[in-house]
């Protein structure tokens, strides 16, 4: 198992919405708990320099942290990488607009129904590492319980999902979608993850999650489909990096197009 291009830190999992096919599996959990400041901190130790080429923010809502901006001030010397991005639903975006500076992508997404006016207001702020995502296809995309790789093998090294390790309270995932899926589907978190501490690269390569990955939502490409996505999506975060209000208008062209070939 190698090490991935992303490291994801949920920080918190409380959320200021409620959506039944969270990926997180947010309304499915029983003991919520924030990752503190001070916890980012130790974990900061078992991370090398550059380990990973990006660091992202997410939740739960991620500004709904009573340590934001504290988190938002160290974020960059705590973990040094690359890139860093920030997962958010808009909720106190504009509160914290000077904190989110520090993030060269700011990834807004719109659930219908849920964060209309919020979404809305958010993208009036105009900030310029603002990519704004409308999900006019939730309920399709994200329909979590369904398993789709059923007879399917080798499935996690095709996955495009499985370049993004991510860290719930106090455990690493080798796939940023296991510990949603864990709670949908009684799963042992010591099967699927391993305790962040300094053997965590040791043990994480210990981890056959293939098995898991059978039952999960996300359909896995075939090798040509892998390698084209790998490439579209290495083309996509250059052009982010490179001109974020360029990326939004080739975001929403996309869209438009998809939606003229779904209606005929």
């Amino acid at each position: 198992m190698n090490l991935q291009k992303q490291l994801e830190f949920v920080i918190t999992d409380f959320c200021n919405l409620n959506c039944s096919l969270c990926s997180q599996g947010i309304p499915l959990q029983k003991e919520k708990k924030l990752i503190s400041l001070e916890d980012l901190e130790r974990m900061a130790k078992f991370i090398k320099p550059f380990e990973f080429q990006h660091i992202k923010i997410s939740g739960g809502e991620p500004t709904m942290h009573p340590q934001f901006s504290q988190i938002c001030g160290c974020l960059r010397k705590l973990f040094p990488a690359y890139n860093y991005y920030l997962a958010t639903n808009g909720f106190m975006l504009e509160k914290f607009v000077n904190d989110v500076k520090i993030f060269d992508v700011i990834i807004l997404s719109e659930y219908p129904g849920r964060n209309e006016k919020l979404f809305e207001k958010s993208v009036a702020l105009n900030l310029p590492n603002l990519i704004a995502q409308k999900k006019e296809e939730y309920k399709e995309i994200l329909d979590v319980y369904e398993e789709k790789n059923l007879n399917e093998t080798n499935i996690y090294n095709r996955c495009p999902y499985a370049e993004t390790m991510k860290v719930v309270q106090n455990r690493i995932y080798p796939c940023c979608n296991l510990f949603g899926q864990a709670l949908r589907q009684n799963i042992p978190l010591d099967k699927i993850s391993v305790v962040f501490d300094e053997n965590w690269r040791e043990n994480i390569t210990k981890l056959d999650v293939d098995v898991f990955c059978k039952r999960c939502f996300v359909k896995v490409p075939s090798r040509a489909q892998s390698f084209i996505q790998k490439s579209r999506k290495k083309t996509v975060s250059w052009l982010i990096k490179k001109n974020p209000a360029l990326a939004n208008k080739c975001n929403r062209w996309i869209k438009n197009l998809r939606q003229k070939i779904k209606n005929g």
